[in-house]
């Protein structure tokens, strides 16, 4: 009898445990999923279209307004995520992470005032590409997330 409910109670407490596991894990959210592809290509827009040798003309307020305009799209990505991240964060650290390089190379350009070399863009662009891969992967391991 003692041997039946040490059993019982095993599998009681495995089964809570691995539907714990998911009460504490974020579910996929395909607007997260979403606004970091989004968020990828702002980004590599910025090498493409200030980067020596497209068709743009380095131009502070150009570049100003790309920065700014990124700006709020890395800012409602991360409103997002804070209104969906449960206790975790994970969402929000991932879009920070990435809004902080963003900024980071707008400030670079506008603190320059001129158009990134083709050496920088060819060093950075597979950095940046990375960390949003990083993220965008994250994401789709998230529980629900799509196969």
């Amino acid at each position: 009898m003692i041997r039946n409910r040490v059993h019982l109670l095993a599998f009681i407490g495995g089964v809570l445990l691995l539907n714990g596991c998911a009460l504490f894990t974020s579910h996929y959210d395909a607007t997260r999923h979403e606004n970091f592809t989004k968020l990828k290509a702002v980004h590599v827009k910025l090498f493409d279209s200030w980067t020596e040798g497209s068709e743009k003309i380095w131009k502070e307020d150009e570049v100003t307004s790309y920065c700014d305009k990124g700006d709020l799209s890395f800012r409602e990505a991360f409103e997002f995520a804070k209104s969906k991240d449960n206790k975790d964060r994970t969402g929000q650290r991932a879009v920070k992470i990435l809004w902080e390089e963003f900024s980071e190379n707008c400030k670079l350009s506008l603190r320059k005032k001129k158009m990134f070399s083709k050496t920088f863009k060819e060093n950075i662009l597979p950095e940046v590409e990375k960390n949003y891969g990083y993220a965008i992967a994250g994401e789709l391991t998230r529980v629900n997330a799509p196969q």
